[in-house]
């Protein structure tokens, strides 16, 4: 059985898994060798390489079920071995996407499976994070960071829409007593990092998304038919094509 994915899905994890595609400005590279930390560069090398090739089954159309969920248990086994390779995290994160319609996120039937994805992509950001922010991120962490953080954005947003219907939440406690408000400015910020770190899809959504660009967008539109209605009532009291 094939993984069916809306449209809007098949554009979001294409850019998802593809963060080299972005046009944004990156954040400030790493004089550091090793692309992460606790590995040698050696080391970080063969991991690299025994991912992508697990990721390769997906490469093609519409992977089955199976290639997916085989994909998923070598990365547990990856994950396992290395517990601090963060990209393995990000990337079970979005194979397990692939198994889950848009709409059936959080939802009962899929509530364990949703919460796990949300966990691994927050694993892959603590793990990818710079400890020290002066040197930087090496190219490795912001591809990392990039998918990871404007991934996680979009799983927001979809909560609180779910919010905004009155849907039931499921797998994530953490944010049941949040508004949607709140978890739109959450993800705005997620967007914004993914964007940060090289993600243009990240960068266009924290405009979008952004609370204050909104409050400013409504004051200018707002000001905006204050002086149309000036404008029309000026127009009325100079008799300027009143009807005679």
């Amino acid at each position: 059985m094939a993984a069916s994915l809306s449209s809007r899905d098949n554009l979001v994890l294409q850019s998802l898994f593809d963060p080299e595609a972005s046009s944004a400005p990156a954040a400030d590279k790493s004089p550091a060798t090793t692309s992460l930390p606790h590995f040698t560069e050696h080391v970080f090398s063969a991991v690299e390489k025994r991912e992508h090739s697990i990721l390769q089954p997906l490469t093609t159309e519409n992977p089955s079920k199976s290639v997916v969920e085989s994909v998923i248990q070598e990365l547990y086994k990856l994950i396992d071995e290395f517990p601090q390779y963060a990209s393995a995290y990000v990337n079970r994160a979005q194979a397990s996407r692939l198994l889950i319609d848009v709409d059936d996120l959080f939802s009962s039937d899929h509530a364990s499976g949703s919460a796990r994805i949300f966990e691994d992509l927050s694993r892959g950001i603590e793990l990818a994070t710079p400890s020290d922010s002066s040197r930087g991120a090496s190219t490795h962490q912001s591809k990392v960071l990039a998918t990871a953080y404007t991934h996680r954005g979009f799983l927001l947003l979809k909560i609180a829409d779910m919010v905004k219907n009155g849907q039931a939440v499921h797998g994530m406690s953490s944010l049941a007593a949040s508004s949607a408000a709140g978890i739109e400015e959450i993800a705005s910020e997620d967007f914004s990092r993914g964007g940060r770190y090289g993600n243009s899809l990240g960068k266009q959504m924290a405009v979008r998304t952004n609370p204050y660009a909104k409050m400013c967008g409504a004051i200018v539109k707002d000001a905006l038919q204050q002086e149309i209605t000036a404008s029309k009532e000026q127009y009325n009291i100079l008799g300027v094509g009143a009807s005679s």
